[in-house]
């Protein structure tokens, strides 16, 4: 036995003391197990088995003695599985009930499997769950692959898995393996976004309401409108690209992670930006005065991106 397994209130001499009595224990336990299962076997021997007569006796039977008939009926079924020359009496009872229906049992048996914890070769029940060919999960995980399913099936609840969550990153490393990995930064982004779509959404639909019940004029001003049947075409594409553009943005913006960039990919989307800004100048200045001559910036602007 390891002493990595051994609580630290224990020393280890004290500690494996427990241990053997308690196996001697449980040895004694398993072995009335299997007597109350034989003697089931020996009270149903050559009786009528149809017509729910089996469960009759049993029910009856342990409501005498003062079992539970699920207990007593586990017993009957668990020894008929396993004929006394099959059995182990150093292995418990619980170990022969996981691997009762597996095939090969009587072969599986008399191989010790390495019990994780200890180090030690000796059958326990995770280890017959897991020997089990049925698909039965270990009542303790001992991987990765089995702490993550027992995870997953505790965490069943959206609140309890968010809750979770929530306490999980409190953990400084693990917000630093989590910042590292590249999916997951793509999930919090796309849940932030989620979020501020579904509080918008929401807000909208508090606006509509409060409008609907007090009758109250539009909380927001409107843009100015432009009829498309009046006005000039020039002026109509201006409106028009500009709403795609916003709508281009609306939906790029959210989905930047910068940290994920080369420092030539950042500077290429701040050179475009600048560009821009210049486009948006020239046509503000085109608007208010009427002047569409493209200043020099804009033109040496222009002229360099054509060279390239």
């Amino acid at each position: 036995m390891t002493t990595s397994t051994i609580p630290a209130s224990f020393g280890k001499q004290e500690w494996d003391r427990f241990v053997r009595r308690g196996r001697t224990l449980v040895k004694k336990m398993s072995a009335i197990q299997f007597d109350l299962g034989d003697l089931m076997i020996e009270m149903l021997q050559g009786r009528r088995r149809g017509n729910g007569e089996v469960g009759e006796v049993i029910e009856l039977f342990a409501h005498e003695i003062g079992l539970a008939p699920a207990t007593l009926r586990t017993y009957y079924d668990v020894a008929r599985q396993w004929p006394k020359d099959k059995r182990r009496s150093d292995v418990c009872f619980t170990v022969h009930a996981a691997l009762a229906y597996t095939r090969s049992r009587y072969v599986k048996i008399r191989k010790d499997p390495v019990d994780p914890f200890t180090g030690e070769r000796h059958w326990t029940v995770n280890e017959a769950l897991r020997a089990a060919d049925h698909d039965r999960k270990p009542h303790t995980p001992t991987n990765a692959e089995e702490r993550l399913a027992k995870t997953r099936e505790l965490l069943r609840s959206e609140s309890d898995a968010a809750e979770a969550v929530r306490e999980i990153l409190a953990r400084p490393d693990v917000r630093s393996r989590a910042a590292s990995d590249q999916r997951t930064r793509h999930l919090m982004r796309q849940a932030q976004y989620e979020h501020w779509q579904q509080v918008d959404e929401a807000a909208e639909i508090d606006q509509e309401l409060a409008e609907s019940i007090e009758g109250e004029e539009e909380l927001e001003e409107e843009a100015p409108k432009v009829s498309y049947d009046e006005g000039p075409i020039e002026i109509l594409r201006l409106l028009g690209s500009f709403a795609a553009f916003f709508v281009s943005l609306q939906k790029t913006i959210p989905q930047i992670h910068s940290q994920d960039y080369t420092e030539e990919a950042k500077e290429a989307v701040l050179d475009n930006i600048a560009k821009a800004r210049s486009f948006l100048d020239w046509c503000e200045s085109a608007v208010t005065t009427g002047k569409t001559d493209m200043d020099k910036a804009l033109a040496r602007l222009l002229e360099d991106e054509e060279g390239e």
